[in-house]
Parts: structure tokens; C-alpha cells; sequence
């Protein structure tokens, strides 16, 4: 006898509508974290692009703010130094020991025949690449449309007691941007130099100041062409009086001793504004701009540039007192 087929009821399954309703629905799911894993992770990398970019600039800025603050500092020697070296007994000189100036003996360039020469606490240069004064612009620029970027000379004084062939010191330090190529990436970078006026007596047996001396870059003080920071886009200075106003000529120039028409007002600086620029070492928008929607930067003054390329920028602006700047001790 052959027995009859039993079918099981409550037999649960899914139908194939059911599974590509349940496909369609993952698939949706996953989409929207996916997007929104993007969206967080592009927006974590750009805060944390500019967060270098940010700390690169923070770190220039303070070693600017410092230099700056030091222009045109000059050092008196107290009663207690000068005594000192009076009473040095290994200078044999007709009275007991040397007799140190209060005031610094250290001879005092203004520039104007030799800008190179330049003693000035403040002197900034628009628009000058590298250090060398005798170089034009166009030397170093990557296009003839860059604005990049200023150059500021910062001239203070120091002491040191334990040099007794020249106790009083002079420093210049020069900020400055040059150009750089590196694996098809052309760029700049931020450098600088430091230099110490050399203007010693002749031994330690000489009783006689010496009356003239030169810029030099061995001391243990001094640096050569020092790279500080790299992928800078610009870097800008602006000099103002005690009113506030910006000091330049009518050709928008700034004091410096090589120009003759604004030269007189190098010690009526009274602040310098500061503006730094920089871009993302690696390209950060995922596609460059159309001309339609060009991303830009603005200067403080007539420095305004487009962009069209996938780096990211960006700057920091503060203000810098130079509070040892005034009087006559540097005329």
C-alpha cells in the first residue's frame, strides 16, 4: 500500500520579493554610513590639516613676535659692570683696567650708502625673495603673478661681560622666503639669518675701542640661511606709526634706507602687522576649481590672490608692538 505524502504545517520562509526587500534595504543602510563616514572622515582631515597648518604658523609667529618685540634694544652697562672691567688688572693699560662706556661704542650704520650695511631696529622689504639685497624679485619667483613675500631686517643689541675684546653685541636677524623645488613640487619656505656686528679691540693688551667693524655670520650666535618652515604662501608685514596709520610712500614703499623718499620715518614704527600664509603639504580638495568658483586669500593690504588648485590654506594675522623703538640713541 503506498502511503500518502504528509505536508508539515507552519512551515516559515522568505520569498524572493522579501529577500530583494531586505537587499534594497542594506544596501540603503550601508550607503547612508557610508556617506556619512566620508563626510566625518573628510571633515576630521580637514581639521586636522589645518590644525599643521595652524600650528606652523603659531610656531613662526612666536619666534617673529619675540624678534620683533627685541628691535632696537640697546644695553646700558650698570656702575657694578663698569667697575668690573675698570678694576680688570689683565689690561694693561696707563690706568688700572678699561674703562667700558656705559652706552654701547658700537658704530652705527644707517644704510643709506649701503643697504646691506643697515643698522635700523625695523626694515621691511615688500614683495623680496632671498637675502641678498642685490637680487631682483624676479630671480626667485615661481610666476609672475606671485605676491610672496616680505622681508624684515630686526636690529638689537646684548651684552656679554666674559667677552672683554668686544663685551658689547649687535645681532641682525633676517626673515626671508625663497624658493624651492622638490619632486615636481615648487614652492617656498621661510628662512633665517642671523648676523652679529664684529667690532672687537685688537687683543687684550689694547686700550683703544676700535671706531669701525663689519656684519658677520660666525659667531656662536649666528645662523646662515636657517630653514624654519616650509610650504609658505606668503608673508607680509605692514609697519604703522603710534596713530595707527600704515607708513609708506606714495608708491606704497616702506622704510627702508635705500629709499630715499620714506627713509626718514625708520624709527616712527611703532607696530608691526603680521600675516602668514601657509598651504597643505599634499593636495587636499578632491578636485581643483572651476574658474567660476576660484578660492582665494586676502591680504592686509593690496595682496589678494586666486587659486585654482587642490591645496589647502590658510593664514593667522597678529599685531607685534616694537616698544624699544624711539629717541635718538640709533640717529
Amino acid at each position: 500500500m503506498i502511503g500518502k505524502k504528509k505536508y508539515t504545517k507552519g512551515i516559515k520562509g522568505l520569498t524572493l520579493i522579501e529577500i530583494l526587500i531586505g537587499v534594497v534595504i542594506t544596501t540603503i543602510m550601508m550607503g547612508a554610513m557610508f556617506t556619512t563616514y566620508s563626510i566625518v572622515n573628510q571633515t576630521y582631515s580637514q581639521v586636522s590639516e589645518k590644525a599643521k597648518i595652524s600650528r606652523s604658523s603659531r610656531d613662526l609667529v612666536s619666534m617673529l613676535m619675540r624678534d620683533i618685540r627685541m628691535a632696537g634694544f640697546r644695553y646700558y652697562a650698570g656702575s657694578q659692570t663698569i667697575s668690573k672691567f675698570a678694576a680688570d688688572t689683565t689690561v694693561q693699560c696707563p690706568e688700572t683696567g678699561m674703562v667700558l662706556p656705559k652706552i654701547s661704542y658700537l658704530t652705527f650704520d644707517n644704510g643709506f650708502l649701503d643697504e646691506n650695511l643697515s643698522h635700523n631696529p625695523v626694515v621691511i622689504r615688500k614683495n623680496k625673495l632671498g637675502f641678498d639685497n642685490s637680487t631682483t624679485n624676479a630671480d626667485h619667483k615661481i610666476d609672475g603673478g606671485d605676491l610672496c613675500c616680505d622681508q624684515i631686517q630686526i636690529v638689537y643689541e646684548d651684552f656679554n661681560q666674559n667677552n672683554l675684546l668686544q663685551p658689547y653685541q649687535r645681532f641682525r636677524v633676517t626673515y626671508f622666503a625663497d624658493s624651492i623645488a622638490e619632486e615636481g613640487d615648487t614652492r617656498y619656505a621661510v628662512y633665517k639669518t642671523i648676523e652679529s656686528w664684529s667690532q672687537p679691540r685688537e687683543s687684550d693688551t689694547s686700550c683703544v675701542w676700535p671706531i669701525t667693524g663689519s656684519w658677520v655670520k660666525d659667531c656662536p650666535e649666528c645662523v646662515d640661511r636657517e630653514l624654519i618652515r616650509d610650504h609658505i604662501e606668503d608673508m607680509e608685514f605692514i609697519p604703522f606709526d603710534n596713530k595707527g596709520l600704515i607708513i609708506q610712500d606714495s608708491s606704497s614703499n616702506y622704510p627702508a634706507p635705500e629709499t630715499v623718499s620714506i627713509r626718514d620715518r625708520l624709527f616712527d614704527i611703532n607696530g608691526v602687522d603680521v600675516r602668514l600664509t601657509f598651504r597643505s603639504k599634499e593636495n587636499f580638495f578632491k578636485k581643483d576649481a572651476p574658474d567660476s568658483k576660484k578660492r582665494f586669500i586676502t591680504g592686509l593690504d593690496d595682496r589678494t590672490k586666486e587659486y585654482t588648485d587642490r591645496y589647502l590654506r590658510d593664514s593667522v594675522i597678529v599685531t607685534v608692538n616694537t616698544r624699544n623703538i624711539g629717541g635718538d640713541l640709533f640717529r
